[in-house]
């Protein structure tokens, strides 16, 4: 009489856990980086490495800074938000899939009035560097990567 209890409890459990994981929404792995882009006396962040050839042959600036990083799992259509310098605040939303490229929301409010926003569609893995605002004696750029898993 245990035993038909058992395999009740684990058949049903098992079909809660299936009906979890097929109405889980996609995760978009977002990563934000933000940087200080300035001219004057040559200088790059260690931590801009892997993106400094790229800053180079786009933006003409000599100095790069990393201000911050910071990783966020959205889920379609969620808001993520950066604070950024200056008051202002970055924020991103994925709204969905075109082919392999996770199309974004990109917005950049100070004091809760909309100064920026755009569209992107980010190849799958790969990321893009946008212009941002001027800050102190520069300009901030904002390095968007994102997954989709």
């Amino acid at each position: 009489m245990i035993r038909p209890v058992k395999i009740i409890l684990l058949t049903a459990g098992l079909g809660l856990f299936l009906l979890g994981t097929a109405q889980a929404k996609p995760l978009f792995k977002t990563r934000v980086r933000v940087i200080q882009a300035a001219t004057g006396p040559a200088h790059v962040d260690p931590g801009l490495g892997d993106l400094i050839r790229e800053l180079e042959s786009v933006f003409k600036y000599t100095s790069y800074r990393l201000i911050k990083t910071q990783d966020m799992d959205l889920k379609k259509n969620q808001d993520g938000r950066v604070r950024l310098p200056g008051d202002r605040n970055l924020i991103l939303t994925p709204s969905g899939m075109e082919g392999s490229r996770i199309t974004y929301r990109i917005r950049i409010n100070k004091k809760n009035k909309s100064v920026f926003q755009t569209r992107v569609a980010l190849k799958n893995n790969k990321s893009i560097t946008i212009g941002g605002p001027k800050n102190k004696n520069g300009v901030l750029l904002l390095n968007i990567s994102g997954s989709m898993r």
